[in-house]
C-alpha cells in the first residue's frame, strides 16, 4: 500500500467519534465478539487492559496472545501479549499492544498491572502504561504514561458489576497538546442459565456523548460459545465463536463498521497451575 493511501486511512479512521490514539487499546476476540461489552468480566488475562480489577478474581496463571487486522489491513494490524500470575489474594500482570507497522504509524503500549481481592466478591485494580507513538524514522516518537483504575463486584453468582477509569491521570504526548481522553466505562454481565451470559456497558469520554454496548453468548454446545453483539456511535455489530479446552481457549470474532469495513480478531488463551490461588 502507498504511503499516502495509508496515512489517507489513518486520517480517516481517527477522524470518526470516539477513536483516537490509545483509545481502548487492548482486548480479546471475546470482548470483540461481545461488542466490546465486557467491563464486568474478569476471566481472560486482557483485563490488565480492559479492567484490571478483573485479576483479583484470577486462581490460575493465564497467558493470552491476540493478532487482528482493521479493516483487513495489514497496515492496520494489532499484536496483543498478556500474562497474569495470581498469589493467594491478588494478582500481578504484564502485556503489551502494537498497532500498525514501525515504518508508517505505530502505536506501543506496556502495560504493568495489580489487582487485589478485598473479597471474595469484591476486587480492585489498576494499571501503569507507557504509551508510545511513531509516524516514521524521519520523525521524532512520542510518549506519555497513563493509569488506569477498576472494580469489579459479585452477588451470588448471577449478576457482576463493574466500572473502570482509563487514563485517569489525563496524559499528554505533548506538553501543548490535548489530553489523552479519560474514560469512563461502566457495565453489568448477568448468568439468567449456566449456558447464558447477558452483557452491558456504557462508556462516556470528553469528545463525544458515549457508547452503548449489548453483547450475548450462548453455549448450544457444550465448551462451543456463540456471540454476538452491538455497539452505538457509530453503530456496528459484532459476533464471535471460541473453543473452550481444559488449559487453552480459541476465540475468533468479527466487528464490522458502516464505513470503513470490517475486522477479524483471533486469540489464544491458556491457563495452568492449581485453581486454588496459592
Amino acid at each position: 500500500m502507498g504511503k499516502n493511501l495509508f496515512y489517507f486511512l489513518i486520517l480517516s479512521f481517527y477522524s470518526i467519534p470516539s477513536l483516537a490514539a490509545f483509545d481502548n487499546c487492548g482486548g480479546s476476540a471475546k470482548a470483540l465478539g461481545l461488542g466490546h461489552a465486557s467491563t464486568a468480566l474478569g476471566d481472560e488475562a486482557s483485563v490488565i487492559f480492559t479492567n484490571p480489577a478483573g485479576l483479583g478474581f484470577f486462581k490460575r496463571t493465564g497467558f493470552q496472545v491476540s493478532f487482528s487486522r482493521l479493516f483487513d489491513l495489514d497496515e492496520l494490524s494489532e499484536k496483543e501479549f498478556y500474562l497474569v500470575y495470581p498469589f493467594k489474594s491478588f494478582s500481578l500482570g504484564a502485556g503489551t499492544y502494537i498497532f500498525g507497522k514501525s515504518d508508517y504509524y505505530q502505536e506501543t503500549v506496556l502495560v504493568f498491572a495489580f489487582g487485589y481481592e478485598l473479597k471474595d466478591y469484591l476486587s480492585f485494580g489498576s494499571n501503569f502504561k507507557y504509551m508510545r507513538v511513531s509516524f516514521s524514522p524521519a520523525y521524532k516518537a512520542l510518549s506519555a504514561l497513563g493509569m488506569d483504575f477498576g472494580a469489579v463486584a459479585k452477588f451470588d453468582n448471577k449478576v457482576q458489576l463493574g466500572a473502570v477509569v482509563k487514563n485517569s491521570n489525563r496524559p499528554k504526548l505533548l506538553d501543548n497538546s490535548d489530553d489523552i481522553p479519560t474514560i469512563f466505562s461502566s457495565g453489568m454481565a448477568v448468568f439468567p442459565f449456566e449456558e447464558v451470559t447477558l452483557t452491558f456497558d456504557f462508556s462516556y469520554d470528553e469528545r463525544d456523548k458515549g457508547q452503548l454496548h449489548f453483547g450475548q453468548e450462548v453455549k448450544l454446545i457444550k465448551n462451543l460459545p456463540l456471540r454476538f453483539g452491538i455497539q452505538t456511535s457509530p453503530a456496528r455489530y459484532a459476533f464471535g465463536v471460541g473453543f473452550n479446552f481444559d488449559k487453552m481457549d480459541i476465540d475468533y470474532a468479527y466487528l464490522n463498521h458502516p464505513v470503513l469495513g470490517g475486522t477479524h480478531k483471533i486469540s489464544l488463551s491458556f491457563s495452568w497451575g492449581s485453581k486454588s490461588g496459592k
